[in-house]
């Protein structure tokens, strides 16, 4: 426990270090644009007789030299206020990339530790052939976990450093969705909720399956993970205009309205005093982001006032309609 304590601390630490620099270098260039007001005022006379040589006007050097001066000090202070933001935006960042890697860690130390102990299990020589499945079960269950983790992380990474973008191709919304649907919803209603999707549209997108199905698979993962038994998930497919909208909705816990706009940074994790409900990497709903936007739609989420759970809106740009 200690361990995974420490890592917040050192930012914090960092972070008072880079006030107190702001802090010093702000004075100094308080006191340095003070010496010089102090010293254009006192010398102004010597300024103009000077100007009047080289034939400025006399009693408007002494002005010129001082609103000099004077912009010199705010374009420092403006340079430092926005070092000051670039290191705090830094330090948050390297903050995030502590917690996803201790993230990270945990969640991959969990399918290993079972994978071993079912590993173990199968060099028993007494094994019924009840057990020997349950087992086999048990690490082809947790080998996929992992897989699924660590095709996230190389899928945030291909996002962040733009690399090998999709090749879109179009693809019939209506039919894909029917598929993806009736494949799904086992999934959901194993975990103890009702799923309910509607499809009224048959419009043509420019997209992949994959990348479709990805962002689809994290949307729902996420409904699930934040509603409790006996709730729904309620998936939507219709157009509005020249989008297709696509609409993931649940009736669980919902995210507080001051993280809407957070929860699609890279690992990002809304708050929630239960932390089961807070496993994850964090990158889920980065990469929906991602894709959408390689897709050309926008994705946006909202919390309902009059009642509970989150709504994730996709909206995507209409190729054509099907025949």
């Amino acid at each position: 426990m200690g361990r995974a304590e420490t890592p917040p601390a050192m930012p914090r630490i960092r972070s008072s270090k880079i006030v107190a620099s702001y802090v010093i270098s702000l004075m100094v260039v308080v006191a340095l644009l003070v010496l010089w007001v102090v010293y254009v005022i006192q010398s102004r006379a010597r300024i103009d007789e000077l100007a009047g040589r080289v034939g400025v006007s006399v009693g408007q050097a002494h002005w010129a030299v001082l609103a000099v001066g004077c912009g010199l000090a705010l374009l420092l202070l403006i340079e430092l206020t926005s070092q000051l933001a670039n290191a705090f935006a830094e330090r948050r960042y390297s903050q995030k990339q502590e917690e996803f890697i201790a993230t990270v860690t945990h969640e991959l130390r969990t399918p290993v530790a079972a994978i071993k102990l079912h590993a173990q299990t199968l060099e028993r020589e007494d094994l019924t052939a009840g057990e020997l499945r349950r087992s086999l079960g048990y690490i082809l269950q947790e080998a996929a976990r992992m897989e699924v983790l660590v095709d996230d992380i190389l899928e945030s990474s291909r996002l962040v450093a733009r690399r090998k973008r999709l090749e879109l191709e179009p693809l019939a919304l209506g039919a894909f969705f029917r598929r993806y649907f009736e494949q799904v919803a086992p999934r959901v209603e194993a975990r103890g909720l009702r799923f309910s999707p509607r499809v009224e549209s048959e419009a043509v997108v420019l997209a992949t399956e994959d990348a479709l199905a990805r962002l689809m698979d994290n949307l729902v993962e996420n409904a699930v993970r934040f509603s409790d038994q006996g709730g729904e998930v309620r998936c939507r497919v219709a157009e509005e205009g020249p989008w297709a909208v696509i609409e993931v909705e649940d009736d669980g816990i919902g995210i507080p309205k001051g993280e809407l706009k957070k929860v699609f940074d890279r690992f990002y994790q809304a708050t929630h005093p239960d932390e089961r409900r807070r496993k994850g990497a964090g990158l889920g709903l980065f990469i929906v982001s991602g894709l959408v936007r390689e897709l050309r739609g926008d994705v946006r989420a909202y919390s309902h006032d009059d009642r509970p759970g989150t709504t994730f809106r996709i909206e995507l740009p209409i190729e054509e309609q099907a025949a």
